[in-house]
């Protein structure tokens, strides 16, 4: 009996082997081919696909248009399945491939429309630019025509379907999405607009405390002698005030519970700073950048150099899109941060009894509908009736329809007819024509020249040439209203908050070589008070931007070893201003406590992962806003606020609040006694010291920040699904915090995860030496099964690098691979 079990067990295990070894084989049909040659229609000549030693992609083709061409087949080679899945976000067709499941994303997308405005946006292209995306797409196609079934990648096989050929209006659709995850202020405007109503204009005011008058911002009065310091900012207490009485509260959570945004997550800010020859070992300026997005796997970014004819360029692309986002020219580098300007309006609509038209100064304007089909696989098509007022469409129907759909108990109440106001879904958008013009430019008239067709999302540019020039511009398409700010939910029938027009862009934000010799801007605020060219925006407090400019100023003779050095920069100016007046306010409740608060008098407040005291100081702090304002807020609020786009926002209201230890704020209006800052500190610490030992256990001198703080390198669509979502994604220890160069802000549902990082670095030298050097934080390859589907993690995690090579020989030496593409 033993014998023919052991026989059964050996014929299973046999059986299973083979299984996965069929598996295995079959998924290796889908790794793109990187050596041989390779037919296709549509090119001048022959293009020349090469990845180097660190698998970074380079293209030669002889005109710029084959190196697009190029492009497009190696984005397709390396990361279809993330452009098949980033296409539908934008067109709002997930449904079609995933079912029901989807349908509340497709419903809100539909109903915003970014599929509408990419295909208005290409109609309205310029003709050079609809060739060059034209080109790219081609490529792209050309790849898909000649790969089908289990040459795919292994996800098209998984959901059963084939991608379509792409279009020029495809490539538009995620530079829309990612305008949105770039320009999204609106859900501040909603929780404004809920805490107004339940706490009032004056609590929520101190929820929402502005930039600080002195805060640090881009440009010194000193850079902007083209400016007039002229204009009032309109305070948020003055915006809120003369508010109608018995609004509605719960707008912000009736939006958030109505959908759910895969792939296109949480964005919180980035860094770049550009210096002089004169601080420079080189004697030519230095540029550096990182921008800080979700991070997923594969990641947002593909490194990739174009070359072709008088064009070269290298740095970051977007896979399905051509340009060169972020990188360098032969003449020229450039870096970008989200300036946060207010793009987006929300306005409350007052709609006839019919719902077909909506008052305008006291007359009834009929409503554009379009009807939108949404086919879901498994199901019957939905067909929606998407309301567009003179202020855009009516996002409410939508998040009302999901919410009444969902199974959430209770729901969200319904919210009245609210249009939505945003830059990006104008007819007309020239974003992309700017940013390929950007990769030709030459010099500073060439580069801002193209800027001023950049109108969304508005970023913050720092620019060096090879002459020796620095320079600064914040281009985008900047509303002037009427009256307000923006910063609430406006009431659309009165014409009083109307957008007049935009800000010129010879007046937007801007320095050329600055009498300070370097520019650094980390989404902090661009001007000083004063100034009517001011931007509004929900800016991040300057401690990044300050780290920067003090590690500056502390050197001379700058290199490109030392601006990785700031890259991989902890040290948290956050816990410098904060922990001083939290250890003034506690009062340790058991031996524990106190061994805590020993360890943070010690701490040299470098966040790195390798010490317990960040992991003390980050769990203290995670606990603050409950113990002080979740009486007040209550869960879902105080959830709300805890958020990544809040921190700024929060650190101001806690360091003002505990500066002063009688503070309302800290009173627990649910007991009779009366509660100080002392209390609400002491109960935070508790309460942090006990999650932490729950994580961690007993040890305190064991604790590390790095064993909780991880990055969280989700699979951008397959995530969620058992066992493969854990199969595809990847984690690994992190330093920093919300403040830090070396961003570390955690993941509020779940505290010490970081989902939002620095993917992207890097620093670029302008010398003849060239030693510029960048990295994608995981890896070229979104297939599980190729070595460099994760092979930049370890790189990234330890802040370093790989060359920027632009010469031929250096990248032909030790390529991993030689792929030519052939005209027919």
């Amino acid at each position: 009996m033993r014998r023919v079990l052991l026989k059964a067990l050996l014929a299973v295990v046999i059986l299973l082997g083979g299984l996965v070894l069929s598996a295995y084989g079959y998924l290796r049909r889908s790794l793109p081919e990187f050596d041989g040659t390779i037919i296709v229609s549509g090119l001048s000549a022959p293009v020349d696909i090469i990845r180097d030693a660190d698998s970074v992609t380079h293209v030669f083709g002889k005109t710029k248009l084959d190196a697009y061409y190029g492009l497009g087949y190696a984005h397709a080679q390396d990361r279809l399945w993330q452009m098949e899945f980033q296409r539908r976000v934008g067109h709002g067709r997930l449904s079609e491939i995933f079912g029901t499941a989807t349908l509340p994303t497709d419903r809100f997308l539909r109903t915003l429309g970014t599929g509408r405005a990419a295909r208005a946006a290409w109609e309205s292209l310029a003709p050079q630019a609809k060739t060059e995306l034209t080109t790219y797409v081609a490529g792209v196609n050309a790849f898909i025509s000649t790969h089908h079934g289990s040459q795919l990648p292994p996800e098209f096989t998984m959901l059963r379907f084939e991608p379509e050929p792409w279009t020029g209006p495809d490539v538009l659709a995620w530079t829309k999405m990612m305008a949105w995850d770039l320009s999204k202020n609106y859900s501040t405007e909603l929780l404004r607009h809920d805490v107004v109503a339940v706490l009032g204009a004056d609590r929520a005011a101190d929820l929402f405390r502005p930039y600080a008058a002195d805060g640090l911002t881009i440009l010194s009065a000193a850079d902007m002698s083209w400016a007039k310091p002229t204009g009032v900012v309109q305070t948020f207490r003055s915006a809120v005030e003369g508010r109608p009485e018995g609004l509605h509260y719960d707008w912000s959570q009736a939006f958030a519970s109505s959908m759910n945004f895969a792939g296109a997550g949480g964005a919180l800010g980035s860094n770049n700073w550009v210096v002089d020859g004169t601080m420079t070992a080189s004697g030519l300026p230095l540029l550096a950048n990182d921008p800080h997005l979700e991070a997923q796997i594969p990641s947002l970014w593909y490194l990739a150099h174009l070359s072709g004819g008088d064009f070269d360029a290298i740095g970051a692309t977007l896979p399905g899109a051509p340009a060169i986002v972020i990188g360098r020219n032969r003449f020229i580098a450039w870096g970008e941060t989200n300036v946060m300007g207010d793009v987006e309006d929300l306005y409350r609509e007052r709609l006839d009894a019919t719902g077909t038209h909506a008052e305008f100064r006291g007359v009834q304007e009929p409503l554009r509908i379009v009807n939108e089909t949404i086919g879901v696989k498994g199901a019957a098509p939905v067909t929606i009736a998407v309301r567009i007022s003179r202020h855009g469409p009516l996002i409410s129907d939508a998040i009302n329809a999901n919410n009444a759909e969902s199974k959430k108990i209770p729901k969200p109440a319904p919210l009245d007819p609210l249009a939505f106001r945003w830059t990006a879904l104008d007819p007309e958008d020239p974003t992309i024509t700017a940013v390929l013009r950007v990769n030709e430019a030459h010099n500073w008239d060439e580069f801002t020249g193209a800027l001023r067709d950049f109108m969304v999302p508005s970023q913050n540019f720092v620019y060096g040439d090879v002459n020796g020039h620095i320079g600064y511009y914040a281009p985008g398409r900047f509303p002037i209203r009427a009256s307000g700010n923006g910063s609430m939910i406006a009431e659309g029938w009165t014409g009083d908050a109307e957008w007049t027009g935009w800000i010129p862009f010879d007046e937007l934000p801007h320095t050329y070589d600055p009498p300070e010799h370097f520019i650094v801007s980390a989404n902090e605020k661009a001007v000083p008070p004063g100034y009517a060219n001011g931007i509004g925006g929900e800016w991040s407090d300057p401690y990044r931007a300050q780290r920067i400019v003090d590690r500056l100023r502390q050197q001379s003779k700058l290199t490109v070893g030392d601006f990785a050095s700031i890259q991989a920069d902890t040290f948290s100016l956050h816990a410098a201003a904060l922990l001083p007046i939290l250890l003034e306010r506690v009062h340790p409740r058991d031996a524990a406590d106190e061994r805590a608060v020993s360890m943070l008098r010690q701490w040299n407040l470098d966040a790195s992962e390798n010490q317990a005291a960040p992991a003390i100081f980050q769990a203290w702090y995670y606990e603050l806003l409950p113990a002080i304002a979740g009486d007040e807020l209550g869960p879902e609020f105080a959830a709300d606020y805890q958020g990544l786009d809040r921190a700024s926002y929060r650190s101001r209201f806690l360091l003002h609040t505990l500066a002063d230890r009688n503070n309302v704020w800290c009173d627990d209006i649910r007991t009779p006694a009366k509660e100080t800052c002392d209390d609400a500190a002491s109960a935070a610490l508790h309460a942090g010291i006990a999650r932490l030992t729950g994580q961690l256990g007993g040890d305190m001198a064991a604790w590390r920040w790095g064993a909780i703080h991880q990055g969280i390198f989700a699979h951008s669509t397959l995530d969620t699904v058992p066992v493969l979502g854990r199969l595809l994604r990847r984690t690994i220890p992190h330093g920093g915090d919300w403040s830090t160069v070396d961003v570390g802000v955690v993941y509020a549902p779940k505290p010490f995860e970081q989902h939002a990082l620095p993917g992207y670095r890097q620093i670029v030298d302008l010398s003849p030496a060239n030693d510029s050097r960048f990295l994608d934080a995981v890896g070229q390859s979104g297939h599980l099964l190729s070595p460099h589907y994760d092979d930049a993690l370890p790189l990234w995690a330890s802040g370093k690098h790989r060359r920027m090579r632009m010469d031929r020989a250096a990248i032909e030496r030790d390529a991993i691979g030689r792929l030519r593409l052939m005209p027919r």
